[in-house]
Order: C-alpha cells, then sequence, then structure tokens
C-alpha cells in the first residue's frame, strides 16, 4: 500500500514507505497504516465492523471483520473489495492449496477465499464457534479448534471436506491450536480445563481411530501456545505463568512472574513474553525490556516486534535490546498486524 492510495483521506507523499504496518482497528473499524521505518500514520481504511486479523496474500491485505458476514480484501493501491462469506463472524486465516480459509466463529464454518478472484468458493461446515486453524508443514491438512464441541476437525484443503476430528473432551473449549514441524503431532489448548491436549495427526493420511495421545494440566485460563520441534509453551492468563513441556507434553518448567501472559516469540536467541497487564517484555530467562504499555497482539519482522497495545489505543515497533523505537497513535483497540 502507498501512502498517497491507502490513506483514503487525500494525504501524499513523495515517496512511499518500503514497507508498511497495517493494523486492524477493533473499536473503529478501520485498517490502520503506518510506515514500518518510523511510525509515520499514512492514513486508515474503512473495512468493516469489528476487524480482529489480517493476512496479506498476493499483494492484497484481507481483513477478518467478525462483526460482518464478510471478509475486506484490500488492494496495493487502497482500493477496497468485501468478499460475502454468507455466515456471520470471520476471525482467523489460515492458507493452503492457494486459497485462504477463514474461521467463520458465529457460522460453524471455514469459508474459503480464492484471494485472487476475490471471490467465496465455498464453506465447509466444522464444529461450532470455529476459533484459530493451523496448517500442516506441507499444506495437506487443516486443523480447527471448536470452542462449543469439544473438537478439533481435521480438514483436506484440496478438497473443501471434513474428513475427521479429534475428541479433547465433551466439555473442552479448544482454543489455541498448532502443528509440531514434522506435521506428525498436534496439540490444542483447552481454556475451560485449562490443559494442553498432544494428539495424532496422520500426516496426509488418514486419522488414527485413536489420535489423542495424552494431556497435561496447565495455568489457568490458557489461550494460545507455541510449538518448536521439542517444546511447547502453553501461557496461563490468569496465573501470570508459562509452562515449557517437550514434544511429548513431559513437564520441563514452569515459568514464573509474569501478570497476565498471552504469547511467546523467540527473538536474539530468547523467549520473550508478551504480557497484556505489563508495560514490558520479559523473556523466560529473566531479561526485561519496557513498552509503552502492556501488549495484547505482536507481529514478528525480524528481530523487533509490533506490539498492538489495546486497551491503550497505540501501536509501536520494540526493539528487544533496545525498547521501544516508536510508538504511535491509532484508532480504537488495535488488535492483529500484519507488514506490506
Amino acid at each position: 500500500m502507498t501512502a498517497e492510495n491507502a490513506a483514503g483521506d487525500g494525504a501524499t507523499a513523495d515517496t512511499p514507505p518500503d514497507r508498511v504496518v497495517a493494523v486492524a482497528c477493533e473499536g473503529d473499524d478501520v485498517l490502520a497504516l503506518f510506515a514500518l521505518d518510523t511510525g509515520e500514520p499514512l492514513g486508515e481504511v474503512p473495512v468493516g465492523s469489528h476487524p480482529v486479523h489480517a493476512k496479506t496474500h498476493g499483494g492484497s491485505t484481507f481483513v477478518a471483520t467478525m462483526g460482518e458476514r464478510a471478509v475486506t480484501a484490500v488492494d496495493p493501491t487502497g482500493g477496497v473489495v468485501r468478499i460475502e462469506t454468507g455466515v456471520l463472524g470471520p476471525s482467523h486465516f489460515a492458507a493452503a492449496n492457494g486459497e485462504l480459509f477463514v474461521s467463520c466463529t458465529a457460522g460453524d464454518a471455514l469459508a474459503v477465499i480464492d484471494p485472487e478472484e476475490l471471490a467465496l468458493v465455498t464453506r465447509i461446515a466444522v464444529g461450532a464457534e470455529p476459533h484459530e486453524v493451523a496448517v500442516s508443514p506441507d499444506g495437506r491438512r487443516l486443523y480447527a479448534g471448536s470452542r462449543r464441541d469439544g473438537v478439533v476437525d481435521v480438514v483436506d484443503p484440496a478438497l473443501h471436506e471434513r474428513i475427521g476430528s479429534v475428541d479433547v473432551g465433551g466439555d473442552a473449549r479448544v482454543q489455541g491450536v498448532a502443528v509440531g514441524p514434522d506435521g506428525r503431532r498436534g496439540y490444542a489448548v483447552d481454556q475451560r480445563n485449562a490443559r494442553v491436549v498432544a494428539f495424532e495427526t496422520g500426516g496426509g493420511g488418514a486419522l488414527p481411530a485413536d489420535p489423542v495421545l495424552g494431556a497435561a494440566a496447565v495455568g489457568t485460563d490458557p489461550y494460545d501456545l507455541v510449538v518448536t520441534g521439542d517444546r511447547a509453551f502453553v501461557p496461563g492468563r490468569a496465573d501470570g505463568v508459562v509452562h515449557e513441556f517437550d514434544r511429548d507434553l513431559e513437564l520441563v518448567a514452569v515459568h514464573e512472574g509474569f501478570t497476565r501472559p498471552v504469547d511467546l516469540f523467540r527473538v536474539g536467541g530468547e523467549w520473550w513474553v508478551l504480557d497484556a497487564e505489563a508495560d514490558r517484555l520479559r523473556s523466560l530467562g529473566g531479561s526485561v525490556v519496557e513498552t509503552p504499555a502492556p501488549g495484547l497482539v505482536a507481529t514478528r519482522v525480524g528481530d523487533r516486534l509490533v506490539v498492538s497495545h489495546y486497551d491503550d489505543g497505540l501501536i509501536s515497533l520494540v526493539d528487544v535490546d533496545g525498547g521501544a523505537i516508536w510508538t504511535a497513535e491509532t484508532a480504537a483497540y488495535p488488535f492483529g498486524s500484519v507488514v506490506v
């Protein structure tokens, strides 16, 4: 996007910035734009009700608007196209097989979007209130967590079909879902029962008859998780702890001293924890970097983080060695961001 065309308010610039931060502002129904290197405001693009997450594909930025029955696509010139999903609550994106899949929380479906034609391809029925969607490393399977049915649905993106499900537990509320880098093992966060569940994925083949491998307790009110080749990290938001497991869910450590941890990022050789109620980043090793305000969501850009300070209406670019490089005011409730 260029400053001239994407601003939407007549603003111009002699030289467009090399890269732009685009952040969905849930409270004002806009995609706010900033120069990545300086934080200079470049304007706002109206995108529809309650935008929460964004994803880039083929030069366009796609915005999930939870208050709509549509996804909004913003092209590099600032042009806006509304793509009807037919069901309410677009939330999280995943890309596979050259298409975009967006969970529609109130529609119990994944909407399949053609990112070139900017059109709805189909909808795939999944468990009630689908939330996060994970993609296998080879792109042959999608895994969508249901917040009401206690399952992780397995979807074939080429066939546009749900081909099975993992029963996490009848009363489970599945939030975060992740697949290990070898594609053979998946993980699901059960928010209601404060646990993480490991399951076999079957690779690109059939799901095993009994795919659940085991479960482990985590801190209260878990929401998301981060998985590597040999570790799984789960923040417990209400307890201020981060549980660290090996790939078999054997406990490695419980990291304490946080207020409301929400996410982790590997930067500069350390794991840094984003805390929704503390104006700092703190690593699992104890290093601290001050931030302008508590951060709810962050996007990694090289060795830096673009942090959305949701309650404070701010966004910042943070270097773990030197703190905030810049801070800018946004429209209300900045949430998910992308860099284009």
